[in-house]
């Protein structure tokens, strides 16, 4: 896995420096490249199989509703309203023994 990271890496680093020695704005071309994305996915997704789509979107649905379900039970409770009805000067002793001369 560590390997394929790298491999990963490497290729976006010199995709990138490409962009650049070519005189190209990396962020332009980016943009441009995410604007193709969604016309190209409608017809991609046709080419899948009815039964092979919906199984897709189930498997979906259902890692987003356990990582959803999941993200709510880490989160901690709030804690309950305290009962105390001391304020903060009845915390502080009186007395705080022999004053300094």
């Amino acid at each position: 896995m560590l390997f394929l990271l790298r491999v990963v890496l490497v290729v976006g680093v010199l995709s990138y420096l490409a962009l650049v020695r070519n005189g190209a704005d990396p962020g332009a071309e980016a943009q441009r490249l995410a604007r193709a994305v969604p016309a190209a996915a409608p017809a991609a997704l046709a080419a899948v199989p009815p039964d092979t789509r919906e199984r897709l979107v189930k498997d979906v649905l259902a890692r987003g509703l356990m990582a959803e379900l999941s993200r709510r039970a880490a989160e901690p409770e709030p804690p309950p309203p305290s009962g105390d009805t001391l304020m903060d000067t009845d915390r502080d002793p009186a007395w705080r023994g022999i004053e300094r001369r």
